[in-house]
């Protein structure tokens, strides 16, 4: 009888103890699944980048350092171990490629001022180890209300290093017979011409691009 009482007694602290295992916080899976992939600022700035570049290039999110630099040769081992250990934990935001050869082009990061302060300082081992890989870094700061031209100019200018798109209608060559010449009053810009707005002058004001990076 006691023999019974104390096997039962042994099997209810058993199960006991199992069950307090499942709720402890050393279980090994202790997850749940997330409501969305990216935050609503990656998201609208990753369609913005898209548009912006269009289909000759893929914007690859949340990608490790470790993944975009190697480290040297001739580097000791301690060395090598530590720069690894911290290029793999760290990670850059945005990632651009060239779309059919996966080439890299650079890489971008979110600066949200408010709330947390996602990535407000700069890091500078990121920023160093891109540097020493001659990788372009732009930081851009989080805003509501970018604009596509605004995303694709900053690109090409400050990662890219390209220059703004050539108009799609060339400059056609005038004939020397053709060509007159002009009064001095002609093409001259009186003060009220001026100051006509640029809507109906049909000019288009450069897009404000310094104001992007951060």
């Amino acid at each position: 009888m006691e023999l019974i009482l104390f096997a039962m007694i042994s099997l209810i602290v058993i199960v006991a103890m199992l069950a307090s295992r499942l709720n402890d916080n050393t279980f090994p899976f202790p997850f749940d699944r997330k409501t969305s992939v990216f935050t609503p600022a990656e998201k609208n700035f990753q369609n913005l980048v898209e548009q912006a570049m269009g289909g000759k290039y893929r914007v690859i999110n949340r990608v490790k350092l470790s993944d975009i630099v190697t480290i040297r040769n001739g580097v000791s081992s301690r060395a090598s171990q530590s720069a690894a250990n911290n290029a793999d934990n760290k990670y850059l935001d945005f990632v651009i490629c060239e779309r059919n050869s996966m080439k890299l082009l650079g890489a971008i990061d979110l600066v949200d001022t408010k709330g947390k302060g996602y990535k407000v300082k700069k890091d500078w081992f990121v920023s160093g180890a891109l540097e020493a890989a001659a990788i372009p870094h732009l930081r851009i700061k989080v805003k509501a209300n970018y604009t596509v031209n605004e995303i694709r100019a900053c690109i090409n200018i400050r990662l890219l290093g390209t220059n703004r798109p050539e108009p799609k209608m060339k400059a056609s060559t005038i004939p020397a017979n053709m060509v007159r010449a002009r009064s001095k009053s002609t093409g001259v810009i009186t003060p009220a011409a001026a100051k006509v707005p640029s809507a109906i002058t049909g000019r288009i004001p450069a897009p404000q691009v310094a104001a992007l990076p951060h």
